[in-house]
């Protein structure tokens, strides 16, 4: 497959990967060349969308029409807001470019965190939505501004004094509605979207998806294959295990912890296969058996945790089977 180009590797894949937070449902996972932009996946996905669903997803797959087409047909979207993105506000029945540079020296002059606008976003499409912003601590700014200079002077780039000016916040754009959840629930909510971080490096620490020797092309898919089809089924062991705990005993299961152990049985997975349904019933159960005595999701020390985040505010109610 075709790599980044440039300096980077002449060959590389991605892997895109989504499912349902709730459920543990995959709903796509499929291997695409690295030099196929992530936004085009966001398109050809679009139509997976169902009412009332709520999609959180990287920057990368950011995208104003699919947005839109979200909006569209009735779902929910939290997502940073693209840095290239042009940002309008109405005044006096005009639109207006939000000039964050201002706006930013306003809110540390009164003291402001944290405030929410409604906005207009795109030069063409003009998407109603509504903007949180929240100042970053200097640190934060600092570590942004060094590692995009250092991007664009490698690439003989500048970087644009609105980009220093938006690079001072925590841009999240969402069309839910503020009666339904505050601004400070809409950004913790956000952080789920880390899960997704952790997945793949499940897979690359205990399952070496990103390690690839000298071989032939065939070889090296149909090794990457197996393991993501292994990937899966144990996906789908620990997933429906999770909730059951969840919703007997309140606490979830580590999934870091789940697959390292499942990963250990595969050979017993392998030979309970060849000896039919009891075998692997059987092997289940004691799977199960073994996560619900020591593989609990740890507590971070003061940190949100994945629970407390899901059970703020909104989602202290039953819309949530679990998580």
């Amino acid at each position: 497959m075709p790599g980044f180009g440039g300096v980077s590797s002449k060959s590389a894949a991605c892997i895109q990967y989504e499912y349902d937070l709730k459920t543990g449902s995959i709903h796509d996972l499929n291997i695409t060349p690295a030099n196929r932009p992530d936004t085009r996946d966001a398109q050809d996905t679009q139509d997976n969308i169902m009412p009332k669903d709520l999609v959180i997803r990287d920057l990368g797959y950011y995208s104003t029409d699919v947005i839109k087409s979200f909006i569209e047909h009735e779902a929910f979207i939290i997502s940073k807001l693209n840095t290239k993105t042009l940002v309008y506000e109405m005044v006096n029945n005009k639109y207006e470019l939000l000039e964050f540079g201002k706006l930013y020296r306003e809110m540390k002059k009164n003291k402001i965190p944290q405030i929410e606008k409604q906005v207009y976003i795109g030069a063409k499409t003009r998407l109603p939505i509504r903007l949180i912003i929240e100042i970053v601590p200097d640190e934060v700014f600092t570590q942004r501004m060094n590692k995009v200079n250092k991007y664009n002077k490698r690439m003989g780039f500048t970087t644009s004094s609105d980009y220093a000016d938006r690079a001072r916040f925590n841009l999240i754009i969402t069309n839910i509605p503020c009666e339904t959840m505050p601004g400070r629930t809409i950004i913790a909510l956000y952080h789920v979207r880390w899960q997704i971080e952790l997945v793949f490096k499940i897979w690359k620490s205990t399952f070496g998806v990103h390690k690839i020797g000298k071989m032939k092309y065939y070889r090296w898919l149909s090794i990457l294959y197996a393991k993501l089809i292994l990937i899966a089924i144990y996906w789908q062991t620990i997933m429906p295990a999770r909730f059951y705990f969840y919703k007997a005993k309140g606490k979830l299961l580590s999934m870091d912890k789940c697959f390292k152990t499942l990963k250990s049985a595969t050979g017993k997975l392998r030979d309970a296969m060849k000896n039919g349904v009891q075998a692997i019933q059987q092997l289940l159960t004691n799977i199960i058996e073994l996560v619900s005595e020591r593989h609990w999701l740890e507590k971070k020390k003061n940190r949100l945790n994945y629970e407390q985040i899901m059970y703020l505010e909104y989602c202290k109610s039953n819309i949530y089977a679990y998580i």
